[in-house]
């Protein structure tokens, strides 16, 4: 039987530092994983409700906050969005198009019409930095509906896309 030298304590003083970093590189990307997927599911429902209720209320005609439909409906949509449309940069990537439903081609606010309120292309960065992952992660969400008629004049339109 081979004579050791030291103590049992003392050949296996480095393995625990060893150990502890094989079990934590593992657990924190795990853990930052479920965070990144999880906000990623919450963002793009939130984006989804949000667009839906742009367009229920692109729909009624209403021109309640802004100087024309298309600004109203940009506003229910950030305010549905809990504050993730705001910024500048965001705020870009929120579209409202009216289309003629004959023959697709962009139309104005007219009953029949349909309209598509949409959050095109939000970037949204993850926590940690995942090998073979898109940078940035983006999503999409868009819901349509049919104008109905607007009793009076139709509200202004402040851009046609």
């Amino acid at each position: 039987m081979p004579k050791w030298n030291g103590s049992r304590r003392a050949r296996t003083r480095g393995a625990q530092v060893i150990e502890v970093a094989l079990i934590a590189l593992p657990l924190f990307g795990m853990t930052f994983l479920l965070l990144d997927l999880s906000m990623a599911v919450f963002l793009r429902s939130t984006f989804q409700h949000a667009v839906r209720e742009g367009a229920r209320y692109a729909i009624t005609g209403a021109n309640d906050t802004g100087p024309c439909q298309d600004d109203s409906i940009k506003a229910v949509v950030k305010k549905s969005a809990l504050g993730y449309l705001n910024p500048t940069s965001a705020a870009a990537t929120l579209h409202v198009h009216f289309i003629n439903p004959v023959d697709g081609s962009v139309s104005n606010n007219a009953f029949g019409n349909i309209v598509e309120v949409s959050v095109e292309g939000y970037t949204d960065n993850p926590l940690a930095p995942y090998l073979r992952v898109g940078y940035p992660l983006k999503m999409w969400a868009r819901a349509y509906d049919m104008m109905e008629a607007v009793p009076g004049t139709l509200p202004c339109i402040s851009t046609l896309e």
